[in-house]
C-alpha cells in the first residue's frame, strides 16, 4: 500500500518501535483503546488481542480495506477522526494512540483537550517541532505557544523517544517524537473557556504586549493595572495565564 500525501501518511517500519509506542500506554488489558490512522497496522497488531477493547479510526478507504483483510476482527470506524463524535462510541474513559498524521496533529491535540473527560491517557507520534511544543516552557520562546500553555492544564506530557526520517516509509523531511500524556485533574481558578480564548488571542498577537494583544477582551486601561500587562505571551507560564484570566474574569462581564 502506498502512502498518500494528502492524508499525511508516513508508515512506521520497525516492529520494535511500534511495541515501544504501545508500551507507553502501560497495561492495556483493562483499557479501551482507540487508534488514530492505523495505516497498515504496525501498531495495531500489538493491541488487537491485548486491549480490553480495541477500535481504530481510519479515513483512507484503501487502508481500511487492507486492515479488514489482514485483521478481520478489527473494529473499524471509517471516518475522519476530527469529525467523529466520540460520545457516539464511548460513554466511559478510554486511551488513545497513534502515529498522528503530521498535517493535522495540532488539531488532534485540540480535540483531545476538548474530550479530556473521556480520554484518560494518550500516546502519539508527532513531527519533532510539534511534539516539542507540547512540553515547551517560556524560556523556549520559539516553540512556546498555545498548546504549550493549554496542555498542562489537562495532561502531564513526557517524551518517550525520538526518531529520524529513516524510521518511516516514505521518510518524512523532518524528525519525529513520541510523547505520552496522562490526564491531570486541575483545580481551576478561572473559567476554562475564557482561558482558551485569552491564550489563543494573546498568541495570535504574540509580538504585542498583553495589554495591547488582549484589547479585544479587556480594555487596556483595566489590564494595565495588572502586573503582567507589559509582558508578551511567551513570558507567562501556564499558571500565570490562569492568574491573568481570573483577573480578566473578575473585571469584565460576559
Amino acid at each position: 500500500m502506498k502512502a498518500k500525501k494528502h492524508f499525511g501518511q508516513h508508515f512506521l517500519t520497525s516492529n520494535e518501535t511500534a511495541q515501544t509506542i504501545v508500551n507507553g500506554l502501560g497495561d492495556i488489558s483493562q483499557q479501551d483503546v482507540l487508534e488514530i490512522g492505523p495505516g497498515m497496522g504496525i501498531i495495531t497488531q500489538f493491541m488487537l488481542h491485548e486491549a480490553k477493547r480495541f477500535r481504530a479510526v481510519e479515513i483512507d478507504p484503501e487502508a481500511a480495506t487492507y486492515l479488514k483483510e489482514h485483521y478481520p476482527k478489527i473494529e473499524l470506524i471509517k471516518a475522519d477522526f476530527l469529525k467523529v463524535n466520540l460520545l457516539d462510541y464511548y460513554t466511559q474513559p478510554f486511551s488513545l494512540i497513534g502515529n498522528f498524521p503530521y498535517n493535522i496533529s495540532s488539531q488532534i491535540v485540540f480535540k483531545i483537550i476538548e474530550n479530556t473527560d473521556l480520554i484518560e491517557q494518550w500516546v502519539g507520534m508527532f513531527q519533532y517541532e510539534m511534539g516539542v511544543r507540547l512540553v515547551a516552557q517560556p524560556k523556549d520562546k520559539k516553540e512556546y505557544g498555545i498548546l504549550s500553555v493549554l496542555t498542562p492544564f489537562y495532561y502531564k506530557v513526557e517524551t518517550v523517544m525520538k526518531l529520524g526520517p529513516e524510521a518511516f516509509n516514505p521518510p518524512p523531511q523532518v524528525n519525529s517524537i513520541v510523547v505520552t500524556a496522562t490526564r491531570v485533574i486541575h483545580p481551576w481558578k478561572c473559567d476554562p473557556k475564557l482561558l482558551k480564548r485569552v491564550v489563543k488571542t494573546a498568541f495570535g498577537m504574540r509580538r504585542k504586549t498583553l495589554s495591547n494583544g488582549l484589547a479585544s477582551i479587556i480594555p487596556k486601561e483595566i489590564l494595565n493595572t495588572h502586573r503582567f500587562s507589559t509582558l508578551r505571551p511567551e513570558n507567562l507560564t501556564y499558571l500565570e495565564f490562569e492568574e491573568l484570566t481570573a483577573f480578566i474574569e473578575k473585571h469584565v462581564s460576559h
